[in-house]
């Protein structure tokens, strides 16, 4: 998840053979030596072509409301936000916009829900960051003027529905969710909340405060979580390099006891060719023991411009690192910032490049990289190019990018060409 434009993305992709090949050469596979079936399935894997399913607009959509600024997906559930929405005379309250996938597919999606804040007012940017993590949706709320704050929303017993939310919680307007661990980020410090037996209340009360090293002068800019391990984006921190900071749960849990509930990292994750205004910790994602992290401002010696870094997890645990791999993609456009927002999720990721040149300037376009046989390693080649069916100069497409099992969800906010934003799903 990232800040500004709108952020964050989750992919898993399945192998599976064409439907025209016959079942009995598939499992001939099995008489082939370990690394040739690898290979077979890795050629499938780069051979899959991804197809637009369905393209998510809201019910009641305006010019410049920001819709897609943010997206997030889990299984059947996509969330949308939409910060600059208009909710009775309150501009830029901002509201959250929940789709499900219907039984007859992607392409029949319909709105469900639209969640607002009880207590929303003017300049709240309700929507401002979106996670959602099964039956729970968490929305972030930015308000310069006002107490930032997470807003839980928690799905009814009969389905979605237009609703306030179930809890709200006092933190940044940076969010992450996995499971029962909600997590969120602002400025220089964030937060840890458990969900409680009886289940989500509004509080004050942290379970961790997680801050950085003394010494440290921070700008959080996203927030990942997958409720074991939290990443934090730090993205123009004192105008120097930039940083990732990673969160590990300690071993007696989230809540922490000593040190008046402080939590200090565990690691710092930067880039091994970090130059000065590259944005690293702008967007970032996390699957598993690997972290993804977007710099959509560095740049390489083949003049890509834009880059998501990877990180795996060392066998002796986090610890400081830089990068196992650098992803660009070699293109031809002026002006590219990928990386600007990043999805992981198993063994592939997905980084939006919204400034990228399709048949119109920046009009935007996000790239699919499945990890290798051998693991990550530093490459310019992708595996799928994603671009809008309806793509136009200046939409942004992949401002934000999300990922769930084989569907892709890329945001288009059109906010600078002040045309309602719309969420494009991606499966194959």
């Amino acid at each position: 998840m990232r800040k500004t434009l709108g952020l964050t993305l989750l992919l898993a992709m399945a192998v599976s053979a064409p439907a025209s090949e016959p079942k009995q050469e598939v499992s001939a596979w099995s008489d082939l030596p370990q690394a040739a079936q690898e290979s077979i399935r890795q050629s499938l894997r780069e051979d899959l072509a991804w197809q637009q399913l369905a393209e998510v607009t809201g019910r009641d959509k305006t010019d410049a409301d920001g819709f897609a600024d943010l997206v997030a997906i889990d299984g059947d559930t996509v969330v949308v936000g939409a910060p600059g929405t208009t909710i009775g005379n309150n501009e830029l309250q901002g509201a959250a916009y929940v789709f499900h996938k219907p039984k007859s597919g992607w392409g029949n999606v319909k709105q469900v829900a639209k969640l607002t804040a009880s207590d929303g007012q003017t300049d709240d940017r309700f929507g401002f960051s979106v996670a959602v993590s099964g039956d729970t949706v968490m929305v972030g709320n930015f308000n310069l003027d006002d107490q930032a704050g997470g807003y839980i929303f928690v799905k009814p017993p009969h389905g979605w529905k237009t609703t306030h939310e179930t809890a709200k919680l006092a933190c940044g307007p940076y969010v992450g969710i996995g499971g029962d661990v909600a997590a969120c980020a602002g400025f220089d410090q964030g937060a840890v909340f458990i969900k409680p037996p009886t289940g989500w209340k509004s509080t004050y009360k942290y379970d961790a405060l997680l801050i950085t090293t003394n010494g440290d002068k921070n700008t959080f800019s996203s927030i990942a979580t997958n409720g074991d391990v939290v990443v934090i984006g730090a993205a123009d921190i004192n105008n120097e390099s930039d940083v990732a900071y990673l969160y590990v749960k300690p071993k007696g849990g989230w809540h922490v006891k000593s040190n008046h509930g402080r939590l200090r990292q565990t690691a710092k994750l930067t880039n091994s060719d970090s130059t000065e205004n590259d944005e690293f910790g702008l967007s970032v994602s996390i699957s598993g023991d690997t972290v993804a992290v977007g710099a959509p401002y560095a740049t390489d010696n083949d003049g890509n411009s834009g880059a998501a870094y990877v990180f795996v997890k060392p066998t002796t645990g986090w610890t400081n690192m830089t990068e196992t791999a650098k992803l660009t993609a070699n293109t031809t456009d002026s002006i590219s910032t990928l990386g600007f927002s990043v999805a992981l999720c198993s063994n592939t990721l997905v980084a939006g490049n919204p400034t990228g040149t399709v048949a119109d300037d920046a009009q935007g376009e996000a790239y699919v990289f499945v990890e290798p046989a051998g693991g990550w390693a530093t490459t310019s080649t992708f595996n799928a190019r994603l671009t809008a069916s309806d793509g136009q100069k200046y939409d942004y497409f992949g401002n934000a990018v999300s990922l769930s099992g084989t569907t892709i969800v890329v945001g288009n906010n059109r906010s600078f060409i002040h045309l309602p934003g719309a969420a494009y799903v991606f499966g194959h």
